[in-house]
């Protein structure tokens, strides 16, 4: 395995993907996702963890944060994944709230915003929003959200941050508050049209000029509260349209819905009624309005963290069990 990827390393860093002729032996690539895409398992994150937070800068993956035990302990520790070569090293530890934050970067920067503090079972919301400078190398503080929320579904268009529903202030109740910072020297948040059916732990993403909230739950009821739907939101109309459902309904994507190099949505893992843990890595064309699917991942994963780094996707942390936590890191090749 340690060779294998070795070899995924050095094709990561010279661009070329595992199909690119490096052994003839092996078929060029079919066309078929399904036959062509692979998991592989990388070096463990240092600290076991589930529903941290995850952004990628300059090709590393940071997690931050996260559940550190089925009694919901938090860290404010951050890890650094570099996929080139199978390493992680300490990052600077997260000034607020520790989980349930939407996450965006811009350039090298990183955004937090919301979250909850402390052991979630206290309900703590936060207004706070923070950027990594990377330059300065310090959080600097951006302006509070208008009420303190958690668990939004967050984006980030051209300089402008969107983030739609999640929790309320008091923690329990769906929201489907959407305020837009406008991080290139606005005048702090302003409204835009609410999410029409209000609900938390969903995912974010951009692509083509459209903000999309994906998926959540209703308040705290993992057991029949999750929802299947697909909303984009037009800046150009302030008008949100509803769009094909997911196959199945799923929440705690926050930290694993991101978007290909394409403009494709992609959700791994996640909770699915019951609760239980979901292995399914599921794709949405925008163009076509339509789902589909790669190979699953090799354990089921609730509340792990997915990045993408050029045509791999990294997958790392979550619980396997919906309280526990994992420290599991897989490489997928190649999209």
């Amino acid at each position: 395995m340690r060779a294998e990827f070795a070899l995924l390393s050095l094709l990561l860093a010279s661009g070329c993907s595992s199909h690119d002729g490096v052994n003839d032996a092996h078929p060029k690539p079919s066309g078929d996702p399904e036959r062509d895409f692979e998991w592989t398992e990388a070096t463990a994150c240092p600290v076991p963890r589930f529903e941290a937070l995850g952004v990628v800068v300059d090709g590393e993956v940071w997690v931050m944060g996260g559940f550190l035990s089925s009694q919901l302990d938090v860290t404010q520790r951050v890890d650094i994944y570099d996929p080139r070569t199978d390493t992680w090293r300490l990052g600077p530890d997260l000034p607020g709230a520790e989980t349930h934050a939407g996450v965006v970067n811009i350039g090298r920067d990183i955004v937090l915003a919301g979250g909850f503090s402390g052991n979630v079972k206290s309900r703590v919301t936060s207004a706070g929003v923070w950027r990594w400078n990377a330059e300065n190398t310090a959080w600097e503080a951006e302006p509070d959200l208008p009420t303190p929320r958690a668990a939004v579904s967050m984006a980030l268009i051209g300089t402008e941050v969107h983030a739609a529903g999640g929790l309320a202030e008091d923690g329990n109740t769906d929201s489907g508050q959407h305020v837009v910072l406008d991080l290139a020297g606005g005048n702090g948040w302003t409204n835009a049209a609410p999410l029409a059916v209000p609900r938390n732990h969903g995912g974010g993403a951009s692509s083509a000029g459209l903000f999309f909230a994906v998926a959540g739950r209703h308040g705290w009821d993992e057991v029949a509260g999750d929802e299947p739907l697909l909303d984009a939101f037009d800046p150009a109309t302030n008008s949100w349209q509803t769009r094909a459902s997911m196959p199945m309904p799923r929440s705690e994507i926050g930290a694993s819905t991101l978007v290909t190099s394409d403009g494709r949505l992609l959700v791994i893992g996640g909770s699915i009624p019951g609760p239980l843990p979901s292995a399914s890595v599921l794709v949405y064309d925008p163009h076509e309005d339509a789902w589909s699917s790669l190979p699953q991942l090799p354990q089921a994963l609730k509340g792990a963290v997915a990045a993408r780094v050029g045509t791999t996707l990294i997958v790392t942390t979550g619980s396997p069990t919906s309280t526990d936590p994992s420290a599991a890191t897989y490489i997928g090749c190649c999209l």
